[in-house]
């Protein structure tokens, strides 16, 4: 306000004492084209001074309302900022309520692609590609991959996360596979189980199975049965002996000590011809006494192994003393009885079994016995039983297998 009286001040001087100066100081001529402009050296000198001056404070007023962040442009600024904030909070709630139409048209209106943060072309994209605009899903990803490495490697996430929800696991792993090494979250890491779940890839989920048991992606548990679907898996394909000895040594100290585990391994053993080691790793078990999976193995076993028969009846010969009976066990020296062709014993133990547990496989198997002793109606008897059991279950039967 000063410095604008003092202008008016200076101003009004120049006006009245230039011309009463005029006389006595000289003139000073400015010629135009079409014009002739007359005055007072004092007037022109006045005239000259008050511009610089009155420049001077008009370059200072513009200065301090651009600078000042109370002034009127700084206001408008920061209005408008807000507005196209809330706009785009408001399209990120239709975005994560599953209002993609809505978010996509706020994402447009606030700006155009080659102006969208980061972040908004990343949701810009997902809403893009969830009502079908394959275009500009493509278009915003490519634009936000130019941002920078990391905007690059969330926008493979993205596409990672969207071909995965369009049920093509092949192509979600391709993307997830550029991340590696660079992002560990929990999210990526969920998805590579997906992905690899999917694809038939328990090996690769064993692989990182302490990764992403430390970012709580898995349990303990969980990681646990990754494992050991791997070994079962591994097993159930391996169609020589070198891939089940290869298998086995991937197995940790303690697992080489389960039996349940173990039981597995001599099965496929046993199968693919390998008895001695068969025999060798059976008889370890049977050191201890004998683990009830163990035994529930040897009960179907094809073949015979003497020395596993003989532990057995020397185990059972031991605990005949108490009074609660073993079926597994039973069954185990039944099964070895009789591929041993030792049928009577085999018949005496599959009957004490069925005593304890009246199931079709084990009325089969005594019908089997009885025609190898040429018992035929007797074995018709059992075989009988057994259909009229699984006749039963099946119309017992309230939930499918």
């Amino acid at each position: 306000m000063i410095k604008l009286i003092l202008v008016i001040l200076f101003t009004s001087i120049a006006v009245i004492l230039g011309p009463l100066l005029a006389d006595s100081q000289g003139f000073v001529h400015i010629a135009t084209n079409s014009k002739i402009i007359e005055t007072s050296i004092t007037t022109a000198v006045v005239i000259y001074l008050l511009s610089v001056f009155i420049i001077f404070v008009v370059f200072s007023l513009l200065k301090k309302i651009y600078l000042v962040p109370k002034g009127t442009l700084r206001a408008f600024k920061l209005r408008a900022s807000k507005k196209k904030l809330s706009q785009q909070d408001e399209a990120e709630i239709y975005f994560e309520q599953g209002e993609y139409e809505k978010a996509l048209a706020l994402f447009k209106h606030i700006n155009s692609i080659k102006k969208m943060s980061e972040k908004s072309l990343l949701t810009a994209a997902q809403c893009a590609f969830h009502i079908g605009l394959y275009d500009y899903t493509r278009q915003a990803l490519d634009e936000a991959e130019k941002r920078g490495k990391n905007v690059k490697l969330a926008a493979e996430v993205v596409r990672a996360k969207l071909n995965l929800d369009i049920g093509n696991p092949k192509a979600s792993l391709e993307f997830l596979e550029q991340t590696k090494g660079n992002l560990s979250n929990a999210s990526v890491l969920r998805m590579f189980v997906k992905c690899y779940s999917e694809l038939g890839l328990t090996d690769k989920i064993v692989a990182i199975s302490k990764e992403l048991v430390k970012n709580k992606v898995l349990t303990g548990d969980e990681a646990r049965k990754y494992y050991l679907k791997n070994i079962q898996e591994k097993l159930s394909k391996a169609s020589t002996i070198d891939e089940v000895d290869n298998c086995f040594k991937d197995l940790t100290k303690n697992d080489k000590k389960e039996p349940k585990i173990i039981s597995a391994f001599i099965y496929k053993m046993i199968k693919l011809g390998d008895v001695n080691h068969a025999k060798t790793l059976s008889l370890t078990l049977l050191k201890q006494d004998p683990d009830p999976s163990f035994l529930d193995s040897i009960s179907t076993w094809e073949i015979a192994i003497p020395d596993v028969l003989v532990s057995l009846k020397k185990y059972a010969a031991k605990n005949m003393i108490t009074t609660q009976v073993n079926l597994p066990l039973l069954k185990a020296m039944a099964n070895l009885e009789y591929k041993s062709g030792l049928l009577r014993d085999a018949l005496a133990d599959y009957k004490q079994a069925l005593s304890i547990e009246q199931s079709p496989d084990l009325y089969i198997r005594v019908g089997t016995i009885l025609t190898g002793l040429q018992n035929y109606p007797e074995a018709t008897e059992y075989f009988a039983r057994a259909n009229s059991l699984y006749s039963e279950e099946k119309s017992l039967a309230l939930v499918s297998k």
